[in-house]
């Protein structure tokens, strides 16, 4: 029986489900979804095991677009836009983990969200997924509130002047929660579905350990990216290649790998946040014929059957509505008024303060050579068997100086280059700035004793002519998580918001009472605030207010 078990626990993992919340159940084609995740184990309580998940929206043709949403503590929140090219239809929004991806049957499921999606400017609509409804049986499909569950309360003035500041009242009488708190414009365009509640979630959460398909590491610390290997390793590593992948933009997105006796590379990363181009090496592989495929996390999963997006002529105000609200939003800008959350940092040079050479305070030089000679006294440029090499000057705990050459790393725009004659044939009047890290640092397991950045003013680097054996490409990484507290830019047209506040990752602590302050828009409509989440020890909160505003 030890035995037994002992087999089955190595093809289990623990069990994480997500439950999803966004800012609305009803969107246009173009407009922005705001995402808050909540990942519990299998106890209920939020789980500490996967660092990022992966969000799907997919409707009955496919999925219509992908995201990365990072984790620190069972918690994440990030966004993502609809394509405009979106068919009309319902969509289901799917959240999972590696774990999730990996386990029997399709567990990602339970707490997934059906969204209704409007094409306002195209006739397009999901196939079979749109049922055609006369305005009188449309009218009376709107379904009851649900009932509320937990002990929070919400309170606001049921009338708020147009355009004029609004104060919304929270109690929570209930443990210490986390929630998402959503404030947004409540028209007669229905949603597909009723039924999303963190009470009705928790009812399909599954105890002990998730059965597993396939082995999959644990995302502890961030996105495991995987790369598989086309051509030939050269001998004389064991077969094994090794290999870097850096970010373009910051240094400290640097991430080493190495086959594990496959064609597979793995690069545990601590999560690259935004969407980014990355640059990968493999330093074994055959320069010529050799060259990397990297793998997607995603599931792109059939789903079969969703219920029909129901459509009628008294949607018609309606829809015109919100088209000119989502054109409004542009001139809002309202992407730059988010508040960005805490996310999970790199550490990787976080204790190593870089000396920068600002070019434009000097003389300036055509080539590096020259840079290096009469700007920078730490570096020196040398050649051995007619391969350049560069040293850096560093110090150590003790502050005692030293001379290197095969343990710094030589990075452009935070992406490293090992060839570097493609440094020296850089243009230097493109160079704006040169930053030295002259102290010791781990990246992985693996040691250096400096490093030196070359930062060109516009990130050149992806432009630079790589060989084979180098994969440039462009990276989604994980959304940022952001927090939009209502405000709005004085001066710049007429405010149409449909959202006026959303809190991804709200902490409201037991028998507490909070206000939050947001302004109505410039037009009049019911508004409806919804609160949702889950306490720490794994009970559901869910709670509605609706108020006018005139």
């Amino acid at each position: 029986m030890l035995l037994a078990l002992a087999g089955m626990l190595a093809q289990a993992a623990p069990v994480e489900r997500i439950y999803v919340s966004t800012d609305r159940e009803v969107y246009l084609a173009g407009d922005a979804v705001w995402c808050s995740l909540s990942c519990l184990d299998g106890n209920g309580r939020f789980s500490d095991e996967s660092a990022v998940s992966y969000v799907e929206l997919v409707s009955q043709e496919g999925t219509a677009c992908t995201a990365k949403i990072g984790l620190l503590g069972g918690r994440g929140a990030g966004s993502f836009r609809i394509p405009a090219t979106a068919p009309t239809g319902t969509y289901r929004l799917i959240a999972y983990t590696a774990v999730n991806a990996a386990e029997e049957g399709t567990p990602w499921l339970a707490g997934s969200r059906l969204l209704t999606i409007f094409n306002s400017t195209s006739r397009a609509r999901v196939a079979d997924g749109v049922e055609i409804v006369p305005e009188a049986r449309y009218e009376v499909l709107r379904p009851a509130p649900l009932a509320a569950e937990g002990a929070l309360e919400i309170s606001t003035r049921v009338r708020v002047p147009k355009g004029a500041p609004a104060v919304l009242n929270l109690h929570n009488g209930g443990e210490n929660a986390s929630i998402s708190l959503s404030v947004f414009h409540e028209d007669d365009l229905l949603p597909a579905d009723n039924s999303h509640t963190p009470g009705r979630f928790l009812q399909t959460r599954p105890s002990w350990y998730a059965s597993l398909k396939r082995p999959v590491p644990v995302e502890h610390d961030g996105e495991v990216v995987t790369a598989r290997l086309r051509g030939t390793i050269l001998k004389g590593e064991e077969d094994l290649a090794f290999a870097t992948l850096s970010a373009a933009g910051s240094p400290t997105d640097l991430y080493i790998g190495q086959s594990e006796g496959d064609d597979r590379l793995r690069f545990f990363t601590s999560n690259i946040y935004g969407d980014r181009e990355i640059v990968c090496e493999v330093f074994q592989l055959d320069r010529k014929e050799g060259y990397i495929d990297f793998e997607s996390p995603f599931l792109y999963p059939e789903l079969g059957s969703l219920p029909k997006l129901r459509l009628s002529p008294s949607q018609r105000s309606d829809l015109t509505a919100r088209k000119a609200a989502l054109r409004a939003e542009k001139a809002l800008r309202i992407d730059t008024l988010t508040t960005f959350m805490a996310h999970r940092e790199d550490l990787l040079l976080s204790s190593v303060a870089p000396r920068r050479y600002h070019l434009d305070d000097y003389t300036r030089f055509p080539s590096f050579r020259e840079i290096i000679v009469e700007i920078i006294p730490e570096l020196h440029l040398r050649t051995e068997k007619g391969k350049p090499s560069l040293l850096l000057t560093y110090s150590d705990a003790l502050r005692r100086q030293f001379d290197v050459t095969d343990d710094i790393l030589v990075m452009m725009d935070g992406v490293v280059l090992t060839d570097l004659n493609l440094l020296l044939d850089f243009d230097a009047m493109l160079i704006e700035d040169i930053d030295l890290y002259d102290e010791p640092f781990l990246c992985g397991k693996t040691p250096f004793f400096g490093l030196v950045n070359v930062i060109t003013k516009k990130n050149y680097v992806t432009a630079l002519h790589f060989p084979a054996n180098v994969r440039v490409l462009d990276f989604q990484g994980v959304a940022y998580p952001v927090a939009y507290n209502g405000a709005v830019p004085k001066g710049e047209g007429q405010d149409l918001r449909q959202l006026l506040y959303w809190h991804p990752l709200l902490q409201v602590d037991a028998a507490s009472d909070y206000r939050i302050e947001f302004t109505a828009p410039g037009y009049a409509g019911r508004f409806k605030v919804v609160a949702e989440g889950f306490t720490e020890d794994g009970k559901p909160v869910y709670q509605t207010f609706t108020f006018d505003v005139e």
